[in-house]
């Protein structure tokens, strides 16, 4: 194979002024990515529709591409010339089933969809001894033919879709480093948010190995975005936590209230738009739908929680996908901060209170005097 061909879909929803650029911009990206992967290449071109990267690691290159915010779908592909000829040479490049089809997509060219399925499939069948089967063939054999080329391929691969990164405005991640929070980092990325990972440094529960396992999340989504100069805000939380160790009940909704209230103050610096969690409905006792109900009341800017319905189960599964998974192994250090018997229910009242004992203001303001920017 010689090209990777990615195809966008919900970009080409938007205006035909933001969809030029977005698709400027996902081509950028995409030769960003090749770039940071060290794979060959000659150049990354756009063709009616589509963004085809021209390299003889076109498996390779597919399989990377399919993980960048943007891509609907990629296919490593053969590069013909749109003609019955060449079209009939390439599909000789391919291994096929016992059964196969061929499934054209002719674009703005004279050459016609019923004629192309013909004559292609009868020369395949010839040379490939494989038979026809339109219904459930074991290999579909794509013929997208565009004005000067076409690209034949017998593997779609699926990609996140979306917009490009940095396209849809800028947000804070609360980023741990455990399993979920860099899935909710990624899953922005994808609607074509631009973040900025906020770390809350939980010492003295978290030793500097957690810090290194956020460090090593960070950098992995860094790949989606290569051309971004990463930086990240760790906020040290251990004055914060030696006092809140005295609180027993609504400790870990006060801890995340000022969470919240850090994250927004930076995100108010930075001029970002809003939050990212990596929150799940009822995985923990501060995220009960009331408790983050009260925690998202203390400040004004709105928080995305692109988690909130999913299970475990898939939050894990993509976070093997987009390679963040492996750096989750160390225990959270909330387990450690949170009580015994954690509170799941807390009224407003008791908040209130909860607020004025440990003095949340001043909490707040320790939180922010502790924090730095670093170079990822």
């Amino acid at each position: 194979m010689n090209t990777a061909v990615v195809r966008y879909g919900e970009i080409g929803t938007k205006s035909n002024a933001v969809q030029k650029k977005m698709v400027q911009t996902l081509r950028q990206r995409i030769e960003e990515r090749i770039e940071h992967e060290g794979l060959k290449y000659d150049k990354v071109s756009q063709r009616q529709g589509r963004i085809v990267a021209h390299t003889e690691e076109a498996e390779k290159t597919a399989k990377i591409l399919a993980k960048i915010p943007g891509v609907k779908t990629v296919s490593p592909a053969e590069k013909a010339e749109p003609n019955i000829e060449s079209i009939k040479q390439a599909s000789e490049k391919f291994k096929y089933g016992k059964t196969f089809g061929v499934n054209p997509n002719t674009g703005n060219t004279d050459l016609k969809t019923p004629e192309i399925a013909k004559k292609i499939g009868a020369h395949v069948q010839q040379v490939k001894d494989a038979e026809v089967d339109l219904d459930q063939p074991e290999t579909w054999l794509g013929v997208d033919i565009r004005q000067d080329k076409a690209y034949i391929f017998t593997e779609k691969l699926e990609g996140p879709g979306g917009f490009p990164a940095a396209t849809q405005g800028s947000y804070g991640a609360l980023i741990s480093g455990g399993i979920d929070s860099p899935v909710a980092a990624y899953q922005m990325m994808t609607r074509g948010a631009d973040i900025l990972p906020i770390y809350f440094y939980n010492k003295p529960m978290s030793a500097e190995d957690h810090l290194m396992r956020f460090k090593a999340s960070a950098k992995k989504l860094e790949k989606f975005h290569p051309s971004k100069k990463w930086k990240a805000i760790i906020v040290d939380m251990e004055k914060i936590n030696r006092e809140l160790m005295e609180v027993e009940r609504g400790r870990m909704v006060i801890h995340r209230e000022i969470m919240f209230r850090v994250a927004e103050k930076i995100a108010e610096e930075k001029s970002m738009e809003g939050l990212v969690t990596g929150e799940s409905l009822g995985q923990k006792s501060s995220q009960t739908s009331s408790n983050m109900e009260l925690t998202s009341s203390s400040i004004d800017k709105p928080v995305m929680r692109p988690l909130l319905t999913r299970d475990k189960n898939s939050i894990s599964e993509e976070a093997r996908k987009i390679g963040t998974f492996e750096e989750a192994e160390i225990n959270s250090a909330c387990r450690s901060l949170s009580p015994e018997n954690p509170a799941t229910v807390l009224d407003k009242e008791r908040l209130e209170n909860l607020r004025k004992a440990v003095n949340v203001d001043e909490l707040v303001e320790k939180a922010l005097d502790s924090s730095e920017e670093i170079t990822l």
